[in-house]
């Protein structure tokens, strides 16, 4: 059943600035390196149920509900996140760096919000 969004949250539908940031180790990668690539997303993991400290309203839930990567345009792979993730979680993985392509961070809230970051790589 589709989750209920709470109209304080329809009001942030294409308004938040959240968004993942895609950050290279070694930064500039050469041909044929193994690469680590970390994706820090800036994002509250609201699981609802919580008053706010200064107003005392209930939170409503909000939270990353799918994370997805692109190298070259193809996907490469894609995780579908629930609300016990943390707080601006970090995701790292290893990619053999066999070309110079854009690299693509997609990230999708369960108010519907798409954030994204490319970082085109070089070799």
């Amino acid at each position: 059943m589709p989750e209920t969004i709470p109209q304080e949250l329809l009001e942030l539908k294409g308004k938040e600035t959240q968004k993942p940031r895609i950050i290279l180790k070694p930064k500039t990668p050469k041909k044929g390196d193994i690469i680590e690539v970390r994706v820090k997303i800036e994002h509250p993991q609201d699981i609802g149920g919580r008053k706010d400290r200064i107003t005392g309203k209930i939170l409503p839930r909000h939270y990353i509900t799918k994370i997805e990567t692109f190298w070259d345009n193809e996907p490469l792979c894609s995780y579908d996140a629930t609300p016990g993730l943390s707080s601006d979680p970090i995701l790292a993985f290893k990619l053999k760096v066999d070309r110079s392509a854009p690299l693509k961070v997609v990230m999708t809230c369960n108010v519907g919000n798409r954030f994204e970051d490319v970082m085109d790589i070089k070799v």
